[in-house]
């Protein structure tokens, strides 16, 4: 199958920074086949690009894509309050549950711009044939693509999470041959899970070739707690437990010190920011400034629909390109070009993909969206670049591509029936108990 975007403005990055071009792309398959000044449509669906910039499609590089049962319910809360609160619900989700929750997320992914997401979730799908198979299910079902790490707490030998571990690592066997989907291990932090149980897991990331995930020095509590338990902070200490012996992506590391920063650039840890998650549960700002002038690779994630609430990548550029501009009181701190390359280049070298997503170039996967330029935000056209970042707000998407194959086009989803997922929620909320209005 091809698809021709004609008579579109391209976004391309070259290493050096960002351009345009008006050019035509070719999709040959899941690939992009060619881009050129013009192309004939031999054989080719087209799709009409003019007046619409053409650029990747966004990574979302840490969230819980499930918790969007938890938007607008735990909000105002202090970081282990609202933990507490969430978890509760939780404890009541069944695998298809899941399913459901993380298909309302990929419905607000793909209308904002997402193509693909980084996500650790609470249960692990275990039949290829049940009728709903958690988020990898959802993943498979909704043609975007995505990494799933199964968040995992514990001690090693205990019953609990050796069912748990097991269960992640048979989810990985099952969908082993689905290319959108990639897995690594989600150790879910280093005050849940016990050092035996660290190197447990990152044996089985070398085991399996594969990464892990994990969130690290959110709060002043852990680092706190970690400071009075382990005499060490907490990336030093999983450090020392041998997790970044392996590809690791640190979500937050809000209260990274200098040290911290300078292990994670020497073991070559990607970190994914979360900015306004970590406005919302009064976690602070991350040393984001430190992490780039250090090489680290930043990427840049939304965290949960619980505690953001939303999974609005546009916004979230929109927030990391000014929120650290005010903590340190410096207007050039991390500019527009900075944070779109979080978003997309980053967030690929991030899950091992450089080169193939994050990127428009031949050969590179067919990930790309649309955005409709004829909008008053981007109007007078000064700077497309400032306006993706500073002016965008998500309704630009008008249509959206992944591995080849149009998942929106004229903001219609084509592989989603969105009333069917916005029931579903509906119904879970309510045999959850959670609070609802009466009509929506």
């Amino acid at each position: 199958m091809k698809t021709l975007l004609q008579n579109g403005l391209i976004l391309l990055y070259d290493g050096n920074g960002w351009r345009y071009e008006k050019k035509d792309v070719l999709l040959d398959g899941n690939r992009i086949g060619r881009i050129a000044s013009s192309i004939p449509a031999t054989d080719a669906d087209v799709i009409d690009a003019s007046g619409k910039l053409v650029m990747p499609g966004l990574i979302n590089a840490h969230t819980h894509a499930y918790m969007t049962i938890h938007r607008n319910y735990a909000d105002d809360l202090a970081f282990f309050d609202w933990l507490d609160k969430v978890q509760k619900v939780e404890d009541d989700m069944t695998e298809e549950d899941v399913y459901w929750t993380t298909m309302l997320a990929i419905v607000e992914m793909l209308k904002t711009g997402t193509t693909c997401f980084v996500d650790m979730t609470i249960k692990s799908a275990q039949e290829l044939t049940g009728p709903r198979s958690a988020a990898a299910g959802a993943v498979s079902a909704s043609g975007i693509r995505a990494v799933i790490s199964r968040g995992l707490a514990g001690v090693s030998d205990s019953d609990e999470s050796l069912m748990k571990f097991g269960q992640a690592v048979r989810e990985m066997d099952l969908f082993a041959n689905e290319s959108r989907l990639q897995f690594m291990h989600g150790p879910h932090a280093p005050y849940s899970c016990m050092a035996d149980y660290l190197r447990k897991l990152t044996q089985s990331c070398r085991d399996r070739n594969i990464g892990q995930t994990i969130h690290l020095s959110e709060s002043q509590a852990e680092m706190d707690a970690m400071a009075k338990e382990r005499g060490v902070t907490p990336i030093r200490y999983v450090s020392e437990q041998g997790v970044f012996d392996v590809p690791v992506i640190a979500a937050h590391c809000v209260y990274a010190t200098d040290d911290d920063i300078r292990l994670m650039a020497d073991r070559h840890v990607s970190v994914a920011i979360n900015p306004k998650s970590n406005m919302k549960l009064g976690n602070g700002f991350a040393p984001v400034r430190k992490f780039l002038d250090a090489g680290l690779n930043v990427c840049l994630g939304t965290d949960g629909p619980g505690s953001n609430n939303c999974l609005n990548m546009f916004q979230e550029m929109n927030a990391a390109a000014l929120v650290y501009k005010g903590a340190n009181r410096r207007s050039q701190c991390v500019d527009a070009a900075d944070v779109l390359k979080m978003a997309t280049v980053n967030g690929a070298k991030a899950i091992g993909r450089e080169g193939e997503l994050g990127v428009i170039r031949e050969g590179a996967l067919a990930d790309l969206i649309l955005l409709d330029l004829k909008q008053p935000q981007f109007i007078p056209a000064n700077s497309i670049l400032s306006g993706l970042v500073y002016s965008s707000n998500g309704s630009e998407v008008d249509t959206v591509i992944v591995d080849g194959k149009v998942l929106m086009q004229n903001r219609r989803l084509t592989s989603i029936d969105e009333e069917e997922v916005y029931e579903a929620c509906r119904k879970l909320a309510a045999r959850l108990d959670m609070p609802q209005v009466d009509r929506l």
